[in-house]
């Protein structure tokens, strides 16, 4: 047989121009939230005090972008269209010196090249403005127009000669949510400049100036449900930190209320964002991320923004002095927190061998009742696990049933720290993680539930509006929250960023169920695969539910509880770990207790 021919070698050829374009388009213009990053950054540069944003289908159909900065003449426009037209660099050392998001014409190419494209623009001194049209890149109009001071873009159909590109949209929610989400990272770092957009003709976001960056912050975040934010600030190595930071209560299992900006430039950076939470300590739980917006100013030459097509990525020139100056600043202001006892507050945050006492703190003196039974699942009948914030009346708590497994079999010693269990085994001491062994419980009975699709709702007497955010109230009427147990409606147009709550699963009953809601509807928008039959996320959900609805560290059992919550241990599957992974025994044997007392 005879070998076939060798292929033919694939000859290199210079692309046509308006191919090449659409592939550099590609590196900048992801979805239509891009497109209105990018032309609202270049209104902050163009020195905007106030800056309108219009959108129609989620910005697939109209993207408007309208500015009061100081516009530019007819030849800056065109030239701005041309790829890589710049009035910001001149050399390659300016690359080291940028104190602005872009320029003009950075990104500008890059959206008419996959859309329908008018700017319009008039700097101050001139009597009228010029209007500039642009299909799919190529110059269709240019002529005069009245129109006042600065700068309006309006990009239309965006991708539509790219439908390659357009079919890999979200839902129009979900891109209007995710247009809402980057104007709130723009707006807040610029409390000095009115933001505002309009969805389909309404409001939807509205930033008016603010005084100061605090003040901005704390307006903007409270949208996300912060009741209160402490500040950190100081200096370290020329490195300088500002952030505002909510309590551990208000933490995520996603980093979307976690706000990073360097230089004014939101950023995402997971070595930033594990060096806030080592500032938090052990008040934070591994996998969790705080409710916090964190600041850093450094020298232009320390950091390098050119490392990412939508500068979403930095790198630092000593990057481990940075994240240790992010350490020491957030870490010396949470050991000042006012959320902690006053007894701890001043105290190094090493010096915790765990959480304080969550339910103890000052503003959360109310009392917390916690179920152990199955939060209202059919359930042997082992009684009720009651605790309140102060102490557990022991006297209101069901015996415990009697001993039928390892755990129930337990010498129960006592509680340390409030957090851990300490027994003992025949030839062992054992210490149990109350919060890890009361959440498997939970998990393991809600699992169950959500399989047979009875997992019970409670309706609330009264609905509550639930202020989640923009992109977090698109999911709410996600397919997979009716099967969680969750009854869902959007609020009044009025209030795009709030949901209405009416019915909760049973488990949350008797807690806030407010911000697990945010938590679980983050995770929605994030575009978490929950739906249909995927089991993994439907587990990632119930695990969310159980933590947020069980004991917590810091929460005092007494013996009763804690010989209830043993006993029930036994009846769940997979006891050794919690359903987010951590260990919810340790056991130290007899003969190792031994060894390192010398006795063996």
């Amino acid at each position: 047989m005879q070998d076939a021919p060798p292929a033919p070698r694939p000859k290199v050829r210079v692309l046509p121009p308006a191919l090449a374009d659409q592939i550099a388009a590609g590196e900048v213009v992801e979805r239509p939230a891009s497109v209105v990053k990018e032309l609202v950054e270049n209104a902050l540069d163009a020195g905007a005090r106030r800056v309108d944003v219009d959108i129609e289908a989620g910005g697939r159909r109209v993207i408007r972008v309208v500015d009061d900065g100081c516009g530019m003449g007819p030849e800056d426009a065109r030239l701005a269209l041309k790829r890589h037209a710049t009035s910001k660099i001149a050399e390659a050392d300016d690359l080291w010196r940028l104190a602005t998001f872009g320029f003009r014409g950075e990104a500008l190419p890059s959206i008419a090249a996959v859309s329908r494209l008018t700017l319009s623009t008039r700097p101050p001194e001139a009597e009228a403005g010029f209007r500039l049209t642009v299909e799919a890149g190529a110059e269709t109009e240019a002529r005069e127009t009245g129109m006042a001071p600065g700068t309006q873009i309006e990009v239309r159909d965006l991708f539509f000669n790219t439908p390659a590109r357009a079919k890999f949209l979200k839902v129009e929610a979900t891109e209007t949510a995710n247009v809402a989400e980057a104007l709130l990272r723009l707006g807040l770092a610029h409390p000095g400049v009115h933001l505002k957009l309009r969805v389909a003709g309404r409001v939807a976001l509205d930033l008016p100036v603010h005084g100061s960056l605090a003040e901005r912050v704390r307006a903007a975040l409270a949208r996300r449900g912060a009741s209160a934010l402490h500040e950190a600030a100081g200096e370290e190595g020329g490195t300088r930190v500002r952030a505002f930071l909510a309590g551990p209560d208000e933490v995520s299992t996603t980093a979307r209320s976690t706000f990073l900006f360097v230089g004014g430039r939101f950023v995402r950076d997971r070595s930033l964002l594990h060096a806030l939470a080592l500032g938090y300590g052990p008040l934070l739980e591994k996998g969790r991320y705080p409710l916090a917006a964190l600041f850093l100013d450094l020298p232009g030459q320390e950091v390098d923004v050119n490392v990412h097509p939508q500068k979403l990525e930095v790198r630092f020139a000593r990057a481990q002095e940075v994240y240790a100056a992010v350490r020491h600043v957030v870490g010396a202001a949470i050991a000042r927190a006012p959320w902690l006892p006053p007894a701890e507050r001043g105290r190094p945050l090493q010096a915790f061998t765990q959480p304080p006492v969550a339910r103890e703190w000052p503003a959360r003196t109310a009392e917390v009742s916690e179920r152990a039974d199955g939060m209202g699942f059919a359930a042997p009948p082992q009684g009720t696990l009651t605790l309140r914030a102060r102490e557990t009346d022991e006297r209101s708590m069901p015996a415990a049933p009697e001993p039928h497994g390892f755990f129930g079999g337990l010498e129960y010693v006592g509680q340390v720290h409030r957090t851990y269990l300490v027994c003992q085994a025949p030839d062992a001491l054992v210490l149990i993680d109350q919060h890890a062994a009361h959440e498997r419980i939970v998990y393991g009975r809600l699992k169950a539930a959500h399989a047979r699709r009875q997992i019970p709702r409670q309706r609330l007497l009264f609905p509550i509006p639930v202020e989640v955010g923009e992109t977090a109230a698109a999911a709410a009427t996600h397919e997979a929250l009716p099967g969680l147990g969750f009854e869902l409606e959007p609020a009044a147009p009025s209030a795009p960023g709030t949901v209405v709550l009416r019915a909760v699963p049973e488990p949350l009953k008797d807690a806030d169920p407010k911000p697990l809601l945010r938590e679980l509807l983050g995770e929605l928008a994030e575009g978490a695969p929950l739906g249909g039959g995927d089991l993994q996320g439907a587990d990632r959900l119930l695990a969310t539910i159980a933590c947020h609805s069980v004991v917590r560290a810091g929460d005092l059992l007494g013996r009763p509880a804690a010989l209830a919550l043993l006993a029930q241990l036994d009846d769940v599957d997979l006891r050794s770990h919690c359903p987010h992974g951590r260990p919810v025994m340790l056991r130290m044997s007899l003969g190792e207790i031994e060894r390192r007392f010398g006795r063996a």
